[in-house]
């Protein structure tokens, strides 16, 4: 027995021997319990703010200046004029969208010079969170002991409901409920939601996203990547829709900034809205994640960025269609890379089997815990065996049909016409404002080349096709004689819903029998074959298991917490507001590697490269470097300080996040990790893991230096020393 329990503590030691409460800067922790959990480790670090001015609901704090932005993103507000930043390439898509060939913002940038130059987001969100509150004991109060998972489900859905109800009742808020710990814990999150979000700046692609695909997860990096946006409120400072009579929103808080800086080993706090992590699923997940799940995403997507690159580099206009598309892909196509990477180098199975050999030492030398959880870990991989050929199915499906050719999609968002011609039951009013409606959307086709899409496919198809079990998606629709390219090519050469052209003669002059013709269009017939199989026969069977791996992933949390208490437990990442903390610090990637915690202006310059369109620079900046004329935005030394990296545990969402120092000043907006971190969604090593910022003085020097947009910077309470 004494030599097990030795065992068990050398194992501890060796997965948890960095991660101590002071220098361990692992963890997402909600804003309204870092009191109680976290707060005298904050302030070990260094912080000097307390923990009721970072959230309060009574009384304006930090929280009230972070927003979360499109749903996607986080940005901050940091003047009394709702004005908000975010990064680049969280707003990218909005700068693309009001791109064109005549006024490219993509690649000169945009600069409103007052309010009426801003410019609308239509369907475009900011939520600011009011209040964070525990409502497990109301969720889980009426709930029967032996309630199957089913029954648990459907009352936790009907508690879910009245609480949001009464919560928000008689007030114009909204508010979800969010499972925390796998279901061992719910919070109600009540927001005030705004709608009128509005364009104000943007530093041209070569600073916002210098680097491009390159520098993306990568440091050392020297990108400029953000951008400025306002929030507009009604004449009563409420959320309204879109409208001119709209004024700039006059927030509860709004953070100062600084001009300080930063130096090795000041505290940091990112403040924002995480979106997805996995740090206690098992290593035989983890082992499926690296050879299975990644390499089948990164196949599909090497694919369709072979296609989507070439076409970008051949044509101004598809530069500008795709830019946000090719974006969208290759940021995760990269990412998973970096993470199978991270995972092999530092032994993540290993390290999961090592902690799970703990767990199940200790279950097998307690009886009590030996029949609570004795056979867990056993019926969590039967579960993982039966579930990975439906994952594997999902995952194509999602690579081919919605991160692939968008003929499937946009085709297949047809079948709703179909199906309420064939019902006899809907009026034709119904269908011809349907047609109407979507006559209204052919915009689509702004971004949109056949001939792209078309390349997309044949790069895809054999990789899906071939992936899949024995089902053939293309029976009676391809000829036996026809290759698979012959196929796409016959696809794109007889539907419609390739050509602008071609869709609106077809709807414009649409009658209820027309639907036979949408069915007999190959392309909108190839959508619904694979969607049609997903949603009647992968999803269903996936859901099947859901009840089971729910209870099982909820009594692995729990039983960790209760048999291996000495480890610290947050709670994944979900999407909701959190708080990391950590340290400026550099990191030693691998053998030979020492990488320092900064990056300059003289960095940037000395990437230049004018034949590769990832590097090109204005001239402006190049003038303001040669010149050292940096205003009041350079270091003590004279650089022109650009990035930083800290020990905070991030991910996707934390994007546009802002970095605070010790006294709640804005340094910087979080915007990537570096490659090595990518392995923290699923497990975090606080050695190598770092988030990287752009530093705030570098995104003033761009607006007031660079863009001649300093009236921006004046709406700002900017503070020194």
């Amino acid at each position: 027995m004494k030599m097990k329990i030795v065992g068990s503590i050398l194992s501890l030691i060796a997965i948890f021997s960095t991660t101590t409460p002071i220098s361990a800067t692992e963890g997402m922790w909600i804003p309204s319990m870092i009191k109680s959990l976290v707060s005298d480790d904050m302030a070990a670090m260094g912080m000097k703010i307390s923990a009721e001015e970072l959230y309060a609901i009574n009384q304006s704090s930090v929280k009230d200046a972070v927003v979360h932005f499109n749903g996607g993103c986080t940005s901050v507000l940091v003047s009394d004029k709702g004005l908000l930043l975010t990064n680049h390439h969280c707003g990218y898509s909005r700068i693309q969208a009001h791109s064109s060939l005549e006024n490219n913002y993509l690649k000169d940038g945009f600069w409103a010079a007052n309010h009426d130059a801003e410019l609308e987001n239509p369907d475009m969100t900011a939520t600011i969170i009011k209040e964070i509150r525990d409502v497990t004991s109301e969720i889980l109060k009426d709930l029967p002991a032996d309630a199957t998972e089913v029954e648990r489900a459907a009352m936790i859905k009907t508690q879910t409901e009245k609480i949001v109800a009464e919560a928000t009742e008689g007030s114009h808020y909204s508010a979800y409920i969010r499972p925390f710990y796998y279901g061992n814990q719910f919070l109600l999150f009540i927001n005030e939601e705004y709608k009128d979000i509005r364009l104000v700046g943007a530093p041209p692609s070569s600073i916002g996203k210098y680097g491009f695909d390159t520098d993306n997860w990568v440091w050392p990096r020297h990108t400029g990547d953000f951008s400025v946006f306002r929030i507009y409120a009604d004449k009563d400072n409420k959320p309204a829709e879109y409208s001119e009579d709209n004024v700039p929103f006059k927030p509860n808080y709004h953070l100062p900034v600084s001009l300080d800086g930063v130096d090795e080993n000041d505290f940091t706090l990112v403040y924002g809205f995480p979106g997805r992590t996995e740090n206690y699923i098992t290593g035989n997940n983890v082992e499926e994640v690296l050879e299975v799940i990644n390499p089948l995403r990164l196949a599909m997507r090497e694919a369709s960025l072979g296609v989507i690159d070439k076409g970008m580099a051949g044509s101004e206009l598809t530069k500008i269609q795709y830019a946000a598309k090719q974006s969208r892909i290759s940021n995760a196509y990269k990412k998973w890379i970096g993470q199978s990477k991270g995972l092999i180098r530092h032994r993540a199975v290993a390290k999961k089997d090592s902690l799970e050999n703990v767990f199940q030492d200790r279950v097998r030398d307690n009886e009590e815990w030996n029949e609570k959880y004795g056979s867990l870990l056993l019926e969590m991989s039967s579960l993982d065996v039966q579930l990975k050929p439906h994952n594997i199915s999902r995952d194509y499906f999602i690579e081919f049909y919605y991160m692939g050719p968008e003929i499937l999609r946009f085709s297949g968002g047809f079948n709703e016409l179909v199906e309420m011609s064939k019902n006899k039951n809907v009026p034709d009013e119904e269908i011809e404002a349907w047609v109407k409606e979507r006559l209204g959307k052919l915009g689509y086709f702004k971004n949109y080349d056949a001939q792209v899409d078309e390349d997309i496919m044949k790069a895809q198809i054999r990789h899906f096709l071939d992936g899949q079990p024995p089902l053939l998606f293309t029976i009676k629709l391809k000829d036996k004689k026809e290759s698979l390219n012959e196929f796409v090519d016959r696809i794109y050469e007889e539907t419609i819903f390739d050509d602008e052209a071609k869709l609106k003669d077809f709807l414009e002059g649409y009658k209820r029998n027309d639907y036979k013709k949408i069915e007999k269009d190959l392309a909108f017939a190839f959508s619904k074959r694979i969607s049609d199989y997903y949603y009647d026969q992968t999803r269903p069977k996936m859901m099947n298991y859901v009840p089971t791996q729910d209870s099982l992933m909820r009594v692995w949390m729990s039983a960790l917490m209760e048999v291996i208490p000495e480890k610290t437990y947050y709670p994944d990442a979900n999407g909701t507001l959190r708080i990391t903390f950590g340290k400026v610090e550099g990191y030693s990637p691998f053998d030979g590697a020492d990488y320092l915690h900064y990056t300059t202006l003289e960095g940037v310059i000395a990437k230049e490269d004018p034949t590769n369109p990832e590097y090109n620079l204005p001239g402006k900046l190049k003038e303001l470097y040669e010149e050292k004329d940096y205003g009041q935005y350079a270091d003590e030394s004279g650089e022109m300080r650009v990035c930083f990296i800290a020990s905070n545990h991030t991910s996707g969402g934390n994007s546009g996040s802002p970095v605070f120092n010790d006294k709640g000043e804005l340094i910087g907006l979080n915007f990537d990790r570096t490659w090595e971190s990518t392995m923290s969604d699923i497990m975090f090593n606080p050695t190598i893991c770092r988030n990287i910022t752009v530093d705030i003085r570098y995104v003033l020097f761009i607006m007031d230096k660079f863009a001649g947009a300093g009236h921006l910077v004046e709406e700002m309470d900017l503070v020194k020393g």
